[in-house]
Parts: structure tokens; sequence; C-alpha cells
């Protein structure tokens, strides 16, 4: 995707491939409001982000999950709407990364706060738990 220009971060979007207007799921209402790499049609949302870091974290990937934090980090700081020092946005432009929607999600710092604190501790509170009592 990013060697095709359809992904200008580091980060997954949310989903993919992009419904483009030739693909039968394609609806005249996306011209407007959900164009491919837009909002639910391949925006990079941070609140999925912080899942996929954690997720890099639950299956040992710790060094991919430090980079993708990284990223991450850069993605949530520059906002969209009020000048502030972190954004926390509500999604970002697959193509450019711009910020989108609306600044200041605490579901977009939630889920940051909670995948540095996966890269931080190698592990991924509450839900290794939840794996721990499905295993036994």
């Amino acid at each position: 995707m990013r060697e095709i220009g359809d992904l200008a971060v580091d980060l997954a979007p949310n989903l993919f491939p992009f419904i483009r207007p030739e693909h039968p799921d394609w609806h005249p209402r996306y011209a407007e409001f959900n164009l491919p790499g837009n909002y639910h049609n391949g925006g990079v949302w941070p609140f999925i982000c912080g899942f996929h870091i954690a997720a890099c974290v639950a299956v040992k990937q710790n060094e991919v999950a430090r980079q993708k934090l990284e990223s991450l980090t850069e993605l949530v700081k520059p906002w969209h709407e009020n000048e502030a020092e972190w954004g926390f946005n509500e999604w970002s432009k697959a193509q450019t990364g711009q910020p989108s929607g609306r600044d200041w999600q605490t579901w977009s710092a939630a889920m940051y706060l909670y995948a540095a604190t996966c890269v931080e501790r190698e592990c991924t509170p509450y839900f290794d738990e939840i794996r721990s009592r499905v295993a036994n």
C-alpha cells in the first residue's frame, strides 16, 4: 500500500483494500463521505492502531509494537480543529496521514495510553488474564 501511495503512515488502515467506485460495494454517498482512505473506508484510526499494538505485544512481537507505538505517537500529536499540544484526533487520511474528524477523542487517547502501557510492560493488562482463563 505504501509503495503505490495508498498509505503514508506506518500503521494499518481500518479497512483494506479500499472500496473504490468500480467496486460492487461502493455507494454513491461514499463520493462525499467515504472516499478511499477516508473515515470508514480505510482511514487510519488511532483507537484501532492501539489494539494492533497490543496484539503485537500479545504475540511477543515487542520490537514491532515499539515501532508502531512510535508511529502512533506521531499520528496523534497533530491537531485538526483546535490548536493543542496533542490532537488525539478521531482518524487520519491513509494517503497523507493528515488528522481528520474531531480532535480530543478520549477513545483515541485511552487506546494510545493502553498501547504505551503494553509496550512498556511487555504484556497486555486485562487481556493476559482473560487469555490465561481460556487456556486453562
